[in-house]
This record gives C-alpha cells, structure tokens and sequence, in this order.
C-alpha cells in the first residue's frame, strides 16, 4: 500500500522475519487490532490510527451495522502534502494533528479518544455519528470538550452539521440502535425523547424505558438481538410491558433491527400513542410530520 509518500510492500506469511524491505503483514483474518499495531510500528509517527479504527482501539465499536472488525481496512490520518495547492484535492485523511489530539492505546499510535469522537461525529453517516458520539459520552467524553476542540480545527469550527449533531448527543443510550431510533424520532419531528426514563418497578425495583414521553407514559424501546432474542428473552420482554402497561399506564412499542430499513410503520404507531395520550402539537409540527411519514412511506 502507499499512504501519501510512505511506501509498505506487504507480504503474508506464516511466520519468519521480513526481508529486503517487505515487511510482514498479519495474516488473513487478523484482527483490526492486529493489523492497526503493524501499522503503527511500520509508519512514521506522523501517520496516525483514526477514526473507526481509532474508537475499536479505544474500546467503542462504531464500525458499520453488520461489518466484521477482520474485514474493515485500517482507518490512518497522515499529514498535508507539502503543496496541496498543485495537487489533488485535501481529504480529510490528510490533516496536521496537534499533538495533544495523539494519543496511545494498547501500544498503538491513535488519535486521542476525545478527538476520536470528534471525528466520528464529524465524518460518518448521520444516524452512526450520534451513535458513536453516545457512545464516547457514556465512556466519559464531556461534550463540552468536544465543542472547545472543535472551535480550534479548521473545517470543525463553524460547522453546522456537527453543531446539530452535538447537540443531539446523549450519554444515556445504551445502545446504537436506541441512538439510531432516537436520531429518526428527532429528524421526524417529534419531540426529543428522553433516554432511560425510570419507572417505579415491582417490589421496589427500578425499571428504565429505554426512550420516553413522561407527560403521555409513552415509550420506544429497541430491541436487539444480542440481549432480546430467544423464548425466555422475548417472555421477559412482554411480561414486563405488560406489568408497565397495567400498573404503570405506560405504553410500550417495541422496535427490533426492521426499523434501520423502515421507520416508517414505528413513528405511526408513536404519532398515533402519543395524540391518543393528549399531546397537542401545533400545525407547523404536524406538517412537518406528514410530509416526513409521506417519504418514508415511499420507500416501502
């Protein structure tokens, strides 16, 4: 590969040292751990572990829905060229990093884990960015660190969608599909929904509705396939709705993985709850809705 100047000739191998220049690579299938270290050992240290990457060094997965971290290609940020001006177009792989935005993690030269979050924020596709960006505020990045960091970065400073997308944050999503639901209530128009609304439980137990609607005990709760599958995952589910719906008067809509692909039948069912359950929203919001829902709907 040749990463803005720096040339690697790479050559698998079962084992044994690299000879004349060729360096040797980890096998097939290694891990993004293990292919992220060669690099940081093999690169000059002007060229940095960044972004997705960066946040699976750092212990947060922000890789795509549905990639496995053996097939994802190391995520590097190598300086400016000398003269942008004669060549291609600046990427944003190409940036001068102060050195307080280097960190290192697990031996491995990576961007600092608050400038990695800044950088998933800035750059990936909307719903992931306000995932990742819940995730690094529930692995203590302060937002407002974000914002001061962001004020001293070109191309950061000033810019809208990360303004919004900040904003949006939450350190109370427990998951990125709660962040991704989230992200589409909002978008649609509705209000924003509170994360991990506590509700007195059975027995003096606290119960936790994953996003809600206080006022009108109107909830979404996302339910994923690693803790939420399974006969006895799915009767805990219903049995405990049940209990929230009887003695509570919380009404509960479940939303599994078909929401990534369509929304659009779930913020019916929150329009028609939370309208049957008094809230009055004024025309301009209904509008807003409507023609939201209509385009979903399209893309049945």
């Amino acid at each position: 590969m040749n990463m803005n100047g720096h040339g690697i000739t790479w050559k698998r191998t079962s084992g044994g040292p690299a000879v004349s220049g060729v360096h040797v690579a980890p096998g097939a299938g290694s891990s993004l751990t293990a292919r992220a270290a060669a690099l940081s050992r093999l690169l000059p240290p002007d060229a940095v572990i960044a972004r997705r990457t960066a946040a699976w060094i750092w212990g947060i997965d922000v890789l795509p829905p549905g990639v496995n971290e053996a097939d994802w290609d190391v995520d590097l940020i190598t300086p400016r060229p000398d003269h942008p001006a004669t060549g291609p177009p600046l990427l944003p792989d190409h940036v001068d990093l102060p050195l307080d935005h280097i960190g290192e993690e697990a031996g491995i030269r990576v961007t600092s884990r608050a400038r990695t979050a800044l950088d998933c924020t800035r750059w990936l596709p909307r719903a992931e960015a306000v995932a990742a960006l819940d995730q690094f505020l529930r692995n203590g990045v302060d937002t407002d660190e974000l914002r001061a960091m962001a004020r001293t970065l070109p191309g950061y400073h000033g810019n809208r969608r990360l303004r919004d997308l900040l904003r949006l944050g939450d350190r109370g999503a427990a998951s990125p599909g709660e962040s991704w639901v989230r992200t589409a209530v909002v978008d649609a128009g509705f209000p924003r929904p509170r994360t991990q609304v506590p509700v007195d439980g059975p027995h003096g137990h606290c119960l936790y509705v994953d996003l809600g609607y206080e006022a009108y005990r109107v909830g979404l709760e996302y339910d994923g396939e690693r803790h939420h599958t399974g006969r006895a995952a799915r009767a805990h589910d219903e049995n405990r709705r049940r209990w929230l719906r009887r003695e509570r008067g919380w009404q509960i809509i479940p939303v599994t993985k078909l929401f990534l692909s369509r929304p659009a039948p779930y913020l019916e069912a929150l329009l028609t709850a939370l309208l049957q359950r008094g809230w009055n929203p004024d025309d301009a919001t209904m509008t807003r809705i409507a023609a939201r829902l209509t385009s979903l709907s399209r893309r049945r």
